[in-house]
């Protein structure tokens, strides 16, 4: 994957837009953007801003772009955009709270600038414990994102910290120290006072974290580097504590974000993934597609360095290939004899719908949440030994999953899957995938292939669909390859297609499917499932006639 400097300059300039925003801020009064005061000049660049995020992300749901970097840059940026807006109104008004607390007091908006650079520092720091425990793509990217946002906004309400701090030291100069100049003074006086100069120290370590918390960075320094210095916010934080502490502010407040910050890492530490290693490892598999990180070869065009560990790599790094988080990859072995899994399960049903389409129900040790769309990896045992498959869910709610599988008699999981019978356990690595309904009232137009219709059927029975247009083209060979057909033709609302290629058959359509010739209004959504060739085929045939919102999953 070639870099595309297009949309990574784009994202460097709006990023450096709100860099320049977020420093000026501190030269001011923020106060009045507390107030709401649109006279003033930086109140009203804040609510552009406020305002630049949300019709941005309005704008990527109405026009996709294709290009899946532009795309990607762009969400990434107006996510930011929006969230730094967002979050910076509770700063101000707890900013505001602190204020109050203490009318009167000279060092009033020093104390509390720091307080809440403080409350941002601690939050930033809790971000990446979550990631241990969050799976969903969607989720973690709000996480990285807010993670990067209280870390701006940490800097932000420092700097302002430090400035009147100095601010101050310079009144008290000029009014009893006119003998040596400011900058004299202020060096001296940092030498025998620990509070200044273990706040000094965190200020340049927080400075080295705003200056690099870029993607360009990232590419430029490589994620070796990259993660090093990222690695400062923690003798950063430590350092504050330090700084608090010589500065006699300790109170309920502040032990209550270490604490907080202290118990999150502990427990990321102690509760560590279900996914477990059992040998020494350097490849790491992406679930959904299968492409391999090898960390001697690393990603040299993401940012990689050959050598770097995968537990070094940035969170907010993607597969090369099909754009998923590190959530999505798994330690893997090319003997596929080591053994992870996440859920046990027992199988309670097993029923063939047609001579080579298995319904297979499995009932796990746990629940599990899944969302309509996605897919389970299993794992299957032959005398080879242990291997994984991915496989689609017809039907998941609680403990109780129902996989819609394709059996070929030159498969080895069909060796594994013929030998199964009720009350067998059956190991589940975990739920995958971002093929999912989204909950629009959209049209919606689900294409399917041979058991490309096991994620459809999910989509449209795990609620009543928000859309009263909706329509599903299935396409298989002959009459006896149709399954599930009465299940769908129950469904409320929606418009059914069946195709069958090789054969001519009353209240069937005969043929190739083919949506090219086929009217639909601009905002409807397609779910596509099936054969790669016809997903790649139908994509492309969409995509030409000016159709944005189409979501695809392949299998082979």
């Amino acid at each position: 994957m070639k870099i595309q400097w297009f949309p990574l300059s784009l994202t460097l300039i709006l990023e450096l837009l709100v860099f320049v925003w977020v420093f000026s801020l501190t030269f001011v009064n923020i106060e009045y953007i507390y107030q709401f005061d649109l006279s003033n000049t930086y109140s009203m660049v804040y609510f552009v801003y406020f305002l630049l995020g949300i019709f941005g992300l309005l704008w990527m749901r109405m026009r996709w772009p294709k290009n899946t970097q532009v795309r990607e840059e762009l969400q990434y940026t107006f996510l930011l955009v929006f969230l730094f807006s967002l979050v910076l109104i509770p700063g101000l008004v707890i900013h505001h709270h602190f204020m109050l607390e203490h009318v009167g007091e000279s060092n009033l908006y020093l104390r509390s600038y720091g307080k809440i650079a403080f409350l941002y520092f601690a939050l930033a720091l809790s971000m990446s414990p979550l990631l241990r425990f969050v799976k969903h793509a969607f989720a973690r990217d709000i996480i990285i994102t807010s993670r990067k946002v209280f870390g701006i906004l940490s800097f932000l309400f420092f700097l302002k910290h430090g400035l009147e701090y100095f601010a101050l030291e310079y009144i008290f100069q000029s009014q009893y120290h006119q003998d040596v100049s400011y900058f004299q003074y202020v060096y001296e006086n940092m030498l025998v006072r620990y509070d200044a100069l273990s706040g000094v120290i965190a200020g340049i370590l927080m400075l080295v974290l705003w200056l690099t918390s870029n993607k360009v960075s990232m590419l430029f320094l490589g994620g070796r580097l990259w993660k090093t210095l990222q690695s400062l916010a923690y003798p950063a934080f430590l350092i504050s504590i330090i700084h608090i502490a010589v500065a006699s502010r300790f109170d309920g407040f502040y032990s209550f974000l270490i604490v907080l910050v202290v118990a999150l890492r502990t427990a990321a530490y102690v509760f560590p993934k279900k996914v477990s290693v059992a040998s020494t490892t350097t490849k790491y598999i992406c679930i959904p597609c299968g492409y391999i990180y090898d960390e001697n070869v690393g990603d040299p065009d993401g940012g990689i360095e050959p050598g770097t560990k995968f537990e070094d790599i940035p969170d907010d790094w993607r597969c090369p290939v099909c754009g998923v988080s590190k959530a999505d990859f798994e330690p893997y072995e090319e003997t596929e004899n080591t053994i992870f899994w996440g859920y046990m399960g027992t199988i309670i049903s097993y029923k063939m719908l047609t001579a080579d389409v298995l319904e297979l129900g499995v009932e796990l040790d746990t629940p599990v949440d899944v969302l309509p769309g996605q897919y389970a990896v299993m794992i299957l045992q032959d005398f080879d030994g242990e291997f994984s498959r991915s496989y689609s869910l017809v039907y998941a709610k609680g403990k109780k999953l129902t996989f819609g599988i394709k059996l070929q008699d030159t498969g080895r999981w069909w060796r594994a899957l013929k030998r199964m019978k009720l009350g067998d356990t059956l190991k589940i690595k975990g739920i995958y995938g971002d093929f999912v309904l989204r909950t629009t009232p959209n049209p919606k137009v689900f294409v399917a292939t041979g058991t490309g219709l096991s994620p459809i059927i999910h989509m449209l029975t795990a609620g009543p669909l928000q859309s009263k247009e909706n329509q599903l083209f299935f396409w298989v060979q002959s009459y006896e390859d149709v399954f599930y057909e009465s299940l769908v033709q129950s469904i409320n609302g929606l418009q059914v297609e069946i195709y069958l290629s090789r054969e001519e058959r009353e209240g069937y359509k005969h043929g190739r499917m083919d949506l090219s010739k086929m009217q639909f209004s601009p905002e409807t959504e397609f779910y596509i499932c099936g054969n790669p060739g016809l997903v790649a085929a139908t994509k492309e045939c969409l995509e030409q006639a000016g159709y944005t919102h189409i979501f695809f999953e392949k299998f082979n």
